[in-house]
């Protein structure tokens, strides 16, 4: 049987073809000079670039004040944007350079990828209190250990849904790469946290309270 780890999306957190041309209009609107359509794209993507960056830097006030700057560059750029269909990795490799760079300016060397709102175990309201901060602290501690490109990989595709492809685009990188850095990102921690619990990561939990089909 094999060791789980963080999951896969199975398609309901992908972007699909509706929600990309929404994107697409919404850009399309804001070029044409609609304020409106440039507050809706914030409106929409704004929490998950909040959540993705803070799973970064492990500060939610800086997380905040770099979205912020994500969006603002955001309003610079896209009167430049030339490529269709490209809107959502654009997006997101701007917040992984601002995250990257706001982690230099902390001298840090691990980028720290926290999910504390899905570590708990869904559906399970009556978990020991005292158990499930255990369990929270050994997988912030497992995930904190992930080496950071294999860790960003996990956040754009696991924690944010992209697809490979926008993933690839938004680390300027091959698909290829990225499936391989997510893989060796879920065998990490899952070793990692076999580690810290002694658990042989076969429970079923994951860093998102989730079960892993292998």
């Amino acid at each position: 049987m094999r060791g789980r780890y963080p999951c896969k999306h199975k398609g309901k957190h992908e972007l699909n073809t509706d929600e990309k041309n929404r994107d697409e209009k919404l850009v399309g609107e804001h070029l044409n000079g609609s304020a409106r359509a440039f507050r809706r794209l914030v409106e929409i993507h704004a929490p998950n670039i909040v959540s993705l960056v803070e799973r970064m830097v492990s500060d939610h006030h800086l997380a905040l004040d770099i979205s912020q700057e994500v969006f603002i560059k955001l309003h610079e750029v896209l009167p430049r944007y030339r490529f269709k269909g490209r809107f959502r990795s654009m997006l997101y490799s701007m917040a992984i350079n601002r995250a990257r760079d706001a982690l230099r300016k902390k001298q840090r060397s691990r980028i720290v990828f926290l999910d504390t709102s899905r570590m708990r175990k869904r559906n399970d309201p009556g978990q020991d209190p005292a158990e499930d901060a255990e369990q929270r602290s050994a997988i912030e501690h497992a995930l904190d250990r992930v080496p950071a490109p294999f860790k960003e990989a996990l956040c754009l595709r696991d924690v944010a849904g992209l697809s490979y492809k926008e993933a690839a685009d938004a680390l300027g990188c091959e698909i290829g790469t990225v499936k391989s850095r997510v893989n060796r990102g879920r065998l990490a921690f899952r070793d990692l946290y076999t580690g810290l619990t002694g658990k042989n990561g076969q429970s079923g939990h994951t860093p998102k309270g989730e079960h892993h089909a292998s």
